[in-house]
């Protein structure tokens, strides 16, 4: 037994993350492009055995869900109750991992990057990698012990490190011999660590004028329609779409019915006659209340002392009303009923009144019978629409539907009803006036029809009109903020005026000798590399700018600037550089592993499964 006999206990936890530890550290880039997604239709990748191929390398369906279950699995042991967006987040987390691993993977190989076995055991006895460090097999007070991890790996206790080996043989040092590689295009210069440092450390005090682009909306006219057309036209690839789907649909929300609320509040009234009666609120609480907070902590629905403002409304008003030592009503809230136990009143320091109290909470809460006779009529109605023809149904269950057009095969939402993922899949697995059977998500039964086909082509003017609307107007809001900080401008030195004499209107944003670094940005101003090259370059007394900022443009005058501490800088030069280099290398990271992306041959078949 011992500490090898702990570690071989944690070697199955261990080995789980060992295989995107490096590559995650490396950060993940962004989704796929050059998707191969026609693949499958011309033979080569059949969607029922291959849920992805990436160049040549095929992916089945159990490898993805398995990765998926992983990040799953993180969320349900952080203790969050699973939703639709959950899956979806893993779905997706998943798919960068793998493709990342993948794609990494295969450049590894094709720059025939390996590892010897004197390499793995260097590695081992002088540069073990973090998951070893950070084990606490060898650790000492929570700090790294090369004593003890030294003498285990000199006394195995038997194969053990067998698979750490292999790990650092094939995938933990071709990958730092990657990183190795890319990291060769990285340099850092000395000016660069002096900049980084003074944005850190020199402080500037300013005055600054800044027009933000709310501060002239007013004065700016809308491009007109054939402006925009214009824009449509010469922008018009910019708004390719494949093919679309337009629906219809019928919905029944999964919402307590009135036989739901009514039992609840007999059942409130049940609780507020016995505790009334001498029953222990206490108890009454820890049995029935469905608060969260009480659930966890089982404290009798005790809410200490609160203020007017604190809790919602009808809750407030009845607490505050009640007298001392009564037991309320139940009080209906959005939250459900309440029965509150008004235990003391007083005034506090600030002369405010305050109640102390304990609550019983229950909500109204959609019961098994109501969700049955929704979906029971949801089913009705879905067989109705395939027999009698959609339209009709709707006349003769007289019930509301709607419409959602413009439908992409990648969405995962539907109008009106959140994440409705089969349902995307129903339109585009289906053909013209197909009519689905119920279909549903957390909130919603639904039933869908498709109503038309839209081959590949462009998005028509009107569909993205407020789009291009937007965009003009965020261009001409730029325009604008930048001619009247040039007006002010001319304004001031025409009239050898200070910066603060500059008559501005009240959504003009004046700064009066603010003392900041450039790392923590102005208020108003924010950051932006126009303000940093210019406060860099900048000398006392003279109004630098126009300056585009995030919002608008900014006129600065520099009141003082702090001295360059030279041997501050050496303190922190060594740090400085290193975040530079790490910043560097994510960047560089993230543009290679694009680069890769946009030049593989991808097929993802997740359409057909999710």
């Amino acid at each position: 037994m011992g500490l090898m006999t702990t570690m071989r206990k944690r070697m199955h936890i261990v080995l789980w993350g060992l295989l995107f530890m490096f590559l995650l550290s490396m950060t993940i880039g962004g989704l796929v492009g050059g998707a191969d997604i026609v693949g499958h239709l011309l033979g080569r990748v059949n969607p029922a055995t291959t849920i992805a191929r990436i160049n040549d390398r095929d992916i089945s369906p159990d490898l993805y869900q398995n990765l998926v279950n992983q990040e799953i699995e993180k969320v349900r042991s952080s203790g969050q109750e699973l939703k639709e967006f959950h899956f979806q987040r893993a779905r997706s987390t998943a798919w960068d991992n793998l493709l990342q691993d993948v794609l990494v993977t295969q450049e590894v190989n094709r720059l025939g990057l390996a590892a010897s076995d004197e390499e793995v055991l260097f590695h081992l006895e002088n540069e073990p990698p973090s998951f070893l460090q950070q084990n606490p097999t060898f650790q000492t007070d929570g700090q790294f012990d090369k004593e003890k991890y030294l003498k285990a790996l000199a006394s195995p206790e038997g194969d053990e490190w067998v698979p750490i080996e292999s790990f650092l043989k094939n995938t933990y040092i071709p990958n730092f011999k990657l990183q190795q590689f890319l990291d060769q295009s990285i340099i850092i210069k000395e000016d660069d660590i002096k900049t980084e440092f003074k944005k850190r450390n020199i402080k500037y005090s300013i005055n600054a004028i800044h027009i933000p682009n709310d501060a002239i909306i007013s004065s700016i006219s809308n491009p007109s329609d054939d402006e925009l057309l214009l824009n449509y036209n010469d922008s018009k690839d910019d708004f390719k779409h494949g093919e679309l789907r337009n629906i219809l649909y019928c919905y029944w929300k999964k919402e307590p019915s009135q036989e739901d609320s009514i039992k609840i509040k007999s059942l409130a009234n049940e609780l507020t006659v016995r505790a009334r009666n001498g029953e222990d609120f206490s108890n009454l609480a820890n049995e029935f209340s469905q608060d969260p907070g009480n659930q966890t902590s089982k404290n009798g629905g005790d809410l200490g002392w609160f203020k007017r403002g604190r809790m919602v409304k009808p809750f407030e008003e009845a607490a505050f009303k009640a007298k001392k030592g009564s037991i309320t009503d139940p009080i209906k809230s959005r939250f459900g009923y309440h029965i509150i136990n008004v235990l003391d009143k007083r005034k506090n320091k600030n002369d405010e009144d305050e109640v102390l109290a304990s609550h019983i909470l229950l909500k109204i809460e959609t019961s098994a019978t109501s969700l049955s006779n929704l979906k029971r009529d949801a089913t009705l109605f879905s067989y109705d629409a395939q027999d009698i023809g959609f339209k009709a149904a709707i006349d003769t269950n007289k019930i509301e539907y709607f419409e959602q057009k413009g439908l992409d095969e990648s969405s995962f939402s539907i109008q009106r009803l959140g994440s409705f993922r089969n349902a995307v899949q129903f339109a585009f697995q289906n053909d013209i006036n197909s009519v689905s059977s119920i279909l549903e998500n957390d909130q919603y039964y639904a039933v869908f029809k498709v109503e038309s086909i839209v081959p590949p082509g462009f998005k028509a003017f009107e569909d993205v009109k407020n789009q291009l609307l937007s965009k003009a107007q965020k261009i001409l809001e730029k325009e604008a903020t930048l001619q009247k900080a040039n007006t002010l401008l001319l304004e001031i030195t025409a009239d050898e005026k200070s910066l603060l004499d500059a008559k501005v209107d009240e959504k003009i944003n004046v700064i009066k000798k603010e003392t900041k670094t450039i790392s923590q940005g102005f208020s108003s101003i924010g950051k932006s590399n126009y303000i940093n090259g210019a406060l860099l370059s900048g000398s006392l007394g003279k109004i630098i700018g126009p300056l585009e900022t995030p919002r608008g443009h900014a006129l600065i005058e520099i009141l003082e600037i702090s001295p360059y501490d030279s041997t501050e800088f050496e303190v922190q030069r060594e740090t400085l550089k290193k975040n530079l280099f790490n910043q560097n290398q994510r960047q560089v990271f993230d543009s290679w592993l694009d680069d890769l992306k946009n030049k593989a041959v991808i097929t993802d078949n997740r359409k057909y499964y999710y």
